[in-house]
């Protein structure tokens, strides 16, 4: 079991700013045991708000969520057969407040070909599911994407895949995205009836290809692919499985044993003569025309820039026999980088922001050895990209070396001992970008989320783990800490699942779309993120510390992180994140520099215990709790219940939060 215990009075802890729970809490009730401003038993926590100190503009994309699918009616959150938004989920989503959504997904989506997604449904290609990749359709293209993101009135993110397009095709989606009519691109678009350009402004070329089982065409040595991603290359394929352009399954590059038999490579480019083609343990020759070969000749012909693989007839070359296996060795390439897609971007539309995602994690910390941002300053490409996007999963398997929780307990104290590592990591990333990259490049956060990844991992101890109130408590962490930072958009992990069922989701499955905890906070922080203010100075001093067992991210983690914003009306927001499972905990708020009227509106979320969720069943097991308080002077005394999310917000008196441009900073 988890305990609690003090710091020493010296010890500061800067909490990472105004941001949002993300967590599901249920209403216990938040309440002001001393609204005048005792002092309050020694070793009490500080919660000291400085309403002068201004950094960063709070962003309304903070709660953003990744899309994650766009296949299968992007699980049902399209209504194919109206070719509308799903009813059932836009209201929720609205609710939410959630400002951005990322399309189409993520390692799913790393072979997305987005020309075969647009124009009438009977004309478009089926695609390659790029995780394991099995054919599935294009019903949810680009198009629809925007018209759900009308609907539901969130800001569009896209992450351009690399694996296996080129720097024109993605400037073309540019193009087709906010080329005006007049143009090739907004001509098409426009008789796809979309005449009015979408101004999508935020992409990401790639998704996690940093990662080993993401390297695709790539190098498996960690440099090289860097050096791949940033700038190109050639890499040598071997042994590897033949398929068609819409299916990468092993059963895709078996023989049928029928006559004018077709395949192709799966990444294309091919350096022209670099291939071996075999079929079982034979290899095959290349020959220029079939038309000339005898019936018993074991030949192909090949087309290095598609990558297409013909056989015979019987008569004109040999057919592989029924059941037979076709490989092949080639080198792949060349590719162009990173570099080449952010110059046909940017031509196509200056105004856009193209980010590069190349920030790769082991052990709850950022990989060593040369960093992206290093590389490209190293190379003269210092200015080539606008910002990095990470993904600050917490792996369990990875970062704590769990394969299993050893009860519900472990499962909430692992996510927090990840969640702040992995803002540490977000940290460090924005030091490499500030320190290598141009005056205005950022950091975003385009999936994040504590998991078990992999196949081999066990959490039938607390199977919920991954919709109930600890990742709430996780996420609206991650928020707090993010935009203390200056992180500029965030897409956690996922929005809506394959099924009923909840796992990794803020609204599980169609048809139901169960609100979880995640969603329930988003829904309370909505205010705080879309206020249109600014982050300001908040620090705990002498913060409650939970001891936990002893793990590779170590043994304890703080109990309260916090936050505070000034909206522009001038209503000063206070968050509170309380990730103690049991214990409340009495804090001294003190405002400085703030002048507000006496009645504070205040919301908590939290459960009745800190593994609640909610479910098809109980579907209000957690909701809000609002209330309101009188609060008198600028010091008062707070009762922060276990396991919540509490937002306090104390409206403006007259002229509003006072501010000093003698004291304000900026590091916007």
């Amino acid at each position: 079991m988890s305990e609690i215990r003090r710091h020493g009075i010296g010890r500061r802890h800067f909490l990472y700013g105004a941001a949002a729970a993300v967590a599901g809490v249920m209403g216990t009730g938040c309440t002001p045991d001393d609204l005048t401003g005792s002092s309050g038993p020694d070793g009490v926590p500080v919660i000291a708000v400085d309403a002068q100190r201004r950094s960063f503009t709070v962003s309304p994309f903070m709660t953003g969520v990744n899309g994650a699918k766009w296949y299968d009616d992007a699980y049902g959150m399209w209504d194919a057969e109206h070719n509308r938004p799903a009813p059932g989920i836009v209201g929720k989503i609205k609710k939410a407040g959630i400002g951005m959504i990322r399309y189409p997904g993520g390692t799913s989506s790393n072979l997305f070909n987005w020309k075969g997604a647009i124009g009438p449904q009977a004309d478009r290609t089926r695609q390659v599911e790029a995780q394991e990749g099995v054919p599935v359709d294009s019903r949810f293209g680009p198009d629809e994407y925007m018209a759900f993101m009308r609907e539901v009135g969130a800001t569009p993110e896209i992450m351009a895949p690399f694996a296996n397009s080129t720097p024109d095709e993605i400037a073309d989606w540019v193009a087709y995205m906010n080329a005006p009519q007049g143009t090739t691109w907004g001509d098409l678009r426009a008789r796809n009836g979309h005449p009015e350009p979408y101004g999508v402004r935020y992409w990401e070329i790639g998704n996690e290809l940093h990662g080993e089982n993401q390297r695709y065409w790539m190098s498996a040595d960690d440099d090289k692919a860097m050096r791949q991603y940033a700038f190109g290359g050639t890499q040598r394929q071997k042994r590897q499985h033949v398929g068609t352009p819409t299916d990468h399954r092993p059963a895709a590059a078996v023989s049928n044993g029928r006559p004018h038999q077709s395949f192709t490579v799966w990444y294309p480019p091919v350096v022209p003569k670099s291939q071996t083609i075999r079929v079982d343990e034979d290899t095959w020759r290349e020959v220029a025309d079939l038309a000339s070969a005898g019936a018993d000749d074991p030949v192909y012909t090949f087309d290095p820039r598609s990558g297409r693989i013909r056989f015979g007839d019987g008569h004109h070359g040999e057919v592989p026999r029924k059941g037979s296996k076709i490989t092949a060795d080639y080198d792949s390439g060349p590719h162009a980088g990173f570099v080449d897609y952010y110059t046909k971007m940017k031509a196509v539309d200056p105004t856009i922001e193209v980010l590069a995602i190349w920030a790769p994690i082991e052990d709850g910390k950022p990989a060593g050895g040369k960093s992206f941002p290093e590389l490209m300053a190293e190379h003269g490409h210092a200015d080539a990209y606008d910002g990095m996007a990470i993904h600050p999963y917490t792996d369990f398997s990875r970062d704590l070396k769990a394969t299993s929780f050893p009860d519900k307990q472990a499962g909430h104290d692992y996510q927090m001992l990840g969640e702040r590592a992995h803002a540490k990591m977000v940290s460090d990333l924005i030091a490499q970008v500030r320190a290598h990259g141009k005056d205005r490049a950022y950091v975003a956060v385009s999936e994040c989320g504590a998991l078990f990844f992999g196949k081999k991992n066990d959490s039938k101890d607390y199977p919920e783990y991954s919709y109930a109130m600890p990742h709430a408590l996780y996420m609206a962490s991650q928020w707090a800490r993010f935009a203390d930072l200056g992180v500029r958009w965030t897409t956690g992990n996922g929005l809506i699942g394959k099924k009923p069922g909840l796992q990794r989701t803020l609204f599980g499955g169609a048809p139901g779309f169960v609100t979880t905890p995640e969603a329930i906070v988003r829904e309370q922080l909505s205010d705080f993120f879309h206020g249109g203010g600014h982050v300001v100075a908040s620090e705990v001093k002498g913060n409650t510390e939970v001891s936990t067992r002893e793990t590779p991210l170590g043994s304890s983690y703080e109990a309260l992180v916090t936050n505070a914003t000034v909206d522009k009306d001038g209503t000063l927001n206070l968050l509170v994140v309380n990730r103690s499972p049991e214990d409340d905990i009495k804090s001294r708020v003190e405002l400085e520099s703030s002048q507000h009227a006496t009645t504070v509106d205040v919301s908590v979320v939290a459960g009745r215990s800190y593994h609640d969720f909610n479910d098809a069943e109980h579907p209000d097991a957690v909701t809000i709790e609002k209330s309101r308080a009188t609060a008198h002077g600028t010091s008062l005394t707070w009762s922060f219940p276990a396991h919540s999310v509490t937002l306090l917000q104390f409206s403006p008196e007259k002229a509003g939060v006072t501010s000093s441009d003698k004291k304000r900073t900026s590091h916007a």
